[in-house]
């Protein structure tokens, strides 16, 4: 069975300033796509844009909080006008933050929520018009396992991991019959090492950019709409 050719699309990756979303857009690039990294850290966008562009790849950094509508149209705006086209958004949960409920940080509840939820929905609320226009197109977000079950001390991210895998089956059921696909992955924490404490293989980025890329190019009729935990 044929997977499905990347070469040439161009991707929006949200929460460019974490490793994963940097591996993400190194993998995405060596198929050939062109990648929008958005992040608030343009130094480590532009670590990211370098290590792409020395394989070939097209990298544009755009430098963003995307905290508001006008941020995430403007987001949306630059990879159009760079790339003539928009293909897939990835929308990377950029940070861990919780607490037990009774003694949970305002604060901090609020960075969390702004951050892995209310970003995701500004960014998806940006460019689903674009995508419905041109009847095509793949959403997919990169949460964690905390959507998955509900842990002490999670507090806000656990929270905004669950909404998110909400607003993403709502996405599923407003535009499947526009040729839009969604995807949810959930994976455990992810290392920059090799092996975890216990000898054992651990969860690396890459391992999660190796999922990112056999969701969007499994043949058509395969892909999409559920959440995968690894």
């Amino acid at each position: 069975m044929n997977k499905q050719n990347l070469h040439g699309l161009a991707a929006l990756i949200t929460g460019g300033s974490t490793e994963v979303a940097g591996a993400v857009a190194l993998a995405l690039a060596r198929e050939g796509v062109n990648v929008g990294l958005c992040g608030p850290q343009a130094d480590l966008l532009e670590l990211a844009a370098a290590k792409i562009k020395a394989i070939g790849g097209n990298c544009l950094p755009i430098v963003s909080e995307l905290d508001t509508p006008e941020a995430a149209d403007s987001a949306r705006e630059q990879a159009l006008a760079a790339f003539g086209r928009l293909d897939i958004l990835i929308l990377v949960s950029p940070f861990w933050a919780g607490g037990q409920i009774h003694s949970h940080s305002v604060k901090t509840w609020d960075l969390v929520l702004n951050a892995n939820l209310r970003q995701p929905f500004l960014v998806a609320r940006s460019i689903l018009p674009h995508f419905r226009e041109q009847k095509r197109g793949e959403i997919m977000a990169i949460g964690s396992d905390s959507a998955m079950g509900f842990y002490p001390q999670d507090g806000a991210y656990g929270v905004a991991m669950h909404a998110l895998s909400t607003l993403m089956e709502l996405i599923r059921v407003e535009n499947a019959d526009f040729g839009i696909r969604t995807h949810i992955l959930s994976p455990g924490v992810a290392l920059t090492i090799e092996t975890g404490s216990d000898g054992l293989p651990a969860l690396t980025v890459s391992h999660v950019a190796d999922w990112v890329l056999w969701l969007l190019t499994r043949p058509a009729h395969l892909r999409g709409n559920g959440p995968i935990l690894v």
